[in-house]
């Protein structure tokens, strides 16, 4: 089962399969107060210092469609928006956090979130465990284990789920792990609601968004984001993107199946936490993998930047929306990060193919 909550027994749905996880619909009430957090580990300052603030940029859009700007979060510490939701779930924890031993931190992730978290264990000293796919990049995990974090690998065909699973059976073997589940913790949401969201606000100096579109992987990012832009401007249609290989809301199991990074259903009809809860009216795109590398190409050739496989999803998600609207209206997107080598590596393959 799928553990999305804090229970740790499976229940049984009304189909007689994994329960349905419970959405998260209490928002955010705010980011936890990094003070303390930077007096007990002052060595945090400078990553603080270089954390968010990024590029809100202008990107090809259709001609006579939507304007599309995307939010550049290659541009953050460790190259991801990752960097803002390790950030903010560590300081939670350092705050939460009462013993009796020392802090030791465990969750999971699809690759982002581990090596925003290796860079803050070598800094701090904490700790640090996480589940994650079989299929992580080499070229991360080198980083990852380099940086003294403890990795469990997990089937890719296990899915998203499977990954979740075992931070939760590492957590039952040894409970003096810290279990962050950024699926359900918060802090995930007000880091993008309080810090990300903000800026786009700022950057769009004036101009009125239209669209919003982010992959889901926890669902963080969109519902941070569209939670802050729709207090503004409360008509913003928000536009959550997964991969074709494994759509939001996928009643079948999961799937070894490749897909662009970060993002994918769960598997038994079980949707993201904060997706149900904070933007159930959110309308759902997918990309398969093979678009999102294609994308990743063209966009390198308009542009000359390098974006990821999920990035560029996001861009193919927004020009898809732009094309069918107005020059008026504006399509605002996130480009998560620039891609693992070994992304790049079958994009340039597969267009030479």
């Amino acid at each position: 089962m799928t553990r999305l909550d804090e229970a740790p027994a499976e229940v049984a749905g009304a189909a007689g399969g994994p329960r349905m996880a419970e959405p998260v619909t209490s928002g955010a009430a705010g980011l936890p107060d990094d003070t303390p957090v930077l007096e007990r580990h002052p060595e945090l300052r400078y990553f603080r210092a270089r954390l968010g603030g990024t590029t809100l940029l202008d990107v090809p859009a259709p001609a006579g469609g939507a304007r599309i700007v995307a939010k550049c979060e290659f541009e953050n510490p460790t190259g991801s928006v990752k960097d803002r939701v390790a950030y903010a779930l560590l300081c939670r924890a350092v705050l939460e956090h009462e013993g009796p031993g020392p802090l030791k931190l465990l969750d999971y992730s699809g690759g982002s979130l581990v090596r925003s978290f290796g860079q803050l264990g070598r800094i701090t000293g904490i700790p640090m465990r996480f589940a994650v796919p079989s299929t992580i990049p080499d070229s991360w995990l080198r980083q990852i284990t380099a940086s003294g974090v403890r990795v469990d690998p997990v089937p890719v065909e296990l899915g998203i789920a499977g990954i979740i699973d075992r931070a939760f059976a590492v957590k039952a073997e040894d409970p003096s792990w810290t279990l962050l589940h950024q699926m359900r913790n918060e802090a995930n949401v007000a880091v993008h609601e309080w810090t990300t969201g903000q800026e786009v606000l700022a950057q769009l100096d004036g101009r009125r968004p239209t669209h919003w579109v982010a992959a889901i992987g926890t669902g963080g990012t969109l519902t941070g984001v569209a939670r802050a832009l729709r207090r503004e401007f409360p008509e913003l249609v928000v536009l959550g993107n997964t991969p074709g290989e494994m759509p939001y809301g996928t009643e079948g199991p999961p799937n070894g199946l490749t897909k662009f990074a970060g993002s994918g259903g769960l598997g038994h009809g079980v949707r993201q936490p904060f997706v149900a809860g904070l933007a159930a009216d959110a309308d759902h795109r997918s990309v398969e993998y093979g678009a999102a590398l294609d994308a990743m190409v063209r966009f390198e050739a308009r542009t000359g930047l390098r974006i990821g496989t999920s990035a560029a999803a996001n861009w193919q998600v927004a020009w898809e929306t732009a094309a069918a609207l107005g020059p008026d209206d504006l399509v605002v997107t996130v480009f998560p990060d620039a891609g693992a080598a070994e992304e790049w590596e079958r994009a340039y393959a597969r267009a030479a193919s």
